[in-house]
């Protein structure tokens, strides 16, 4: 199938297949090229003429790359460092010319990146010898290190720049005249209002105030909100205070009262003692008119020698709060009620809208919370009271729905 042409040129052979039609050159590099049209040797030759001249060109590439990489096995361990100098060199002038923190990543990204000029000096360690690839290294590494301290000195100074002209920016003038007490200015938050009326009414009254994070924490231990309360795990009336857990054991939670206040002062102060504690605290309610899971309550607690603290003192103290509250007109009563850290126990409703409202829930001081507080319930005795802040801030301010608070 495959014939011998005849040619004059000595680089190749010309190979003819009379059933295809193909003209076959293989030069001397071996290379084959194939022309399918061309059947004569005439035209085969001129093929071969082409191949001939593609491997000389390809021999030509081949040189040069050779004298390239002949240029690079001259090079020397002095001309890398000369050339790394030029490096620091330049990137000092243009850190010192850096004006803020992204300019100054931008340079230490191009300079010391895996495609900068330090990495890339790493490229002449094929072409160095044994003894000098040490030296390569250490001249990189010294180089290098001397940038990261450039780098982390501008850092620095810009920071500080930055710092400086964000100060410049937000600076006020604390000698220019102050807010004019105008109507479009705003208001204290009712709430506050309310909660603060309620403590200074108690403090008249010779109560201390107890607030802070030490004193009055938010986030509780089971023990101080329930079981120095009289309230064990097992007990019922947990379920009535269900409340976020922040720990699977359930040691660990956000207050539902401020009674839990009253314990550590107990266990922190001696009686006698008369305190008042205002704060936060938390429930798992569904948010309606009356209900949220986040309030705020208002707790007192008052402690004597036993026999100078009665039922009739809480419920003079109690009436003589409501009057101070909500007008001497107010209208209250009394109910019995339980609850496992006073004994006995009672809820208090007032008059509102021409309907009975619960507002404050009291009793005596449970012996058993004085024993667990350290306390000799023999010697001393008291009572407390708590409320709801939210429910006498919709009383005084005619609000009917408690999610106005949070609008």
């Amino acid at each position: 199938a495959f014939v011998m042409l005849p040619t004059t040129n000595t680089n190749g052979r010309l190979i003819h297949n009379r059933y295809s039609g193909e003209n076959i050159v293989v030069d001397a590099s071996n290379t084959f090229a194939i022309t399918r049209t061309s059947t004569t040797a005439a035209a085969a030759t001129a093929a071969l003429k082409l191949s001939s001249s593609s491997t000389t060109d390809t021999s030509k590439d081949t040189d040069k790359n050779s004298n390239n990489n002949n240029d690079n096995d001259n090079v020397s361990i002095e001309q890398v460092q000369e050339e790394l100098k030029q490096v620091q060199i330049e990137v000092m002038e243009k850190l010192e010319a850096c004006t803020t923190l992204a300019e100054a990543e931008a340079l230490r990204r191009d300079a010391m990146g895996k495609k900068g000029p330090i990495q890339g000096a790493m490229k002449y360690m094929r072409n160095l010898s044994s003894e000098d690839k040490p030296r390569l290294g250490a001249v990189v590494n010294e180089i290098k290190d001397s940038l990261e301290i450039l780098m982390s000195e501008a850092k620095d100074r810009l920071e500080l720049q930055q710092l400086e002209q964000q100060m410049e920016n937000q600076k006020v003038d604390v000698t220019m005249p102050g807010l004019m007490n105008t109507a479009d200015i705003g208001r204290r938050h009712p709430l506050s209002m309310t909660m603060e009326k309620a403590v200074d009414i108690f403090v008249k009254l010779g109560y201390d105030t107890v607030t802070g994070c030490e004193d009055s924490p938010e986030i509780e231990t089971d023990y101080y909100c329930f079981e120095a309360l009289n309230c064990p795990k097992d007990h019922p009336a947990r379920d009535m205070q269900d409340t976020f857990y922040l720990r699977e054991d359930r040691e660990l939670m956000l207050r539902t009262h401020t009674s839990a206040v009253q314990i550590r002062q107990l266990e922190k102060r001696k009686p006698p003692l008369r305190i008042v504690a205002p704060g936060r605290v938390y429930r798992r309610d569904d948010i309606d008119a009356t209900h949220s899971l986040m309030f705020h309550q208002v707790e007192i607690l008052a402690l004597e020698p036993i026999g100078e603290l009665d039922l009739g003192h809480l419920k003079g103290t109690v009436e003589h709060f409501l009057k101070e509250m909500l007008g001497p007109q107010i209208e209250t009563r009394f109910r019995g009620s339980y609850f496992p850290f006073t004994e006995p126990s009672m809820e208090v409703d007032v008059k509102f809208r021409g309907k009975w409202m619960e507002v404050l829930g009291c009793g005596m001081v449970d012996p058993a919370v004085l024993e667990m507080a350290g306390i000799d319930p023999t010697q001393y005795a008291g009572f407390a009271a708590g409320f709801g802040v939210e429910r006498f801030a919709m009383i005084i301010h005619g609000i009917k729905d408690l999610r106005e608070f949070v609008k």
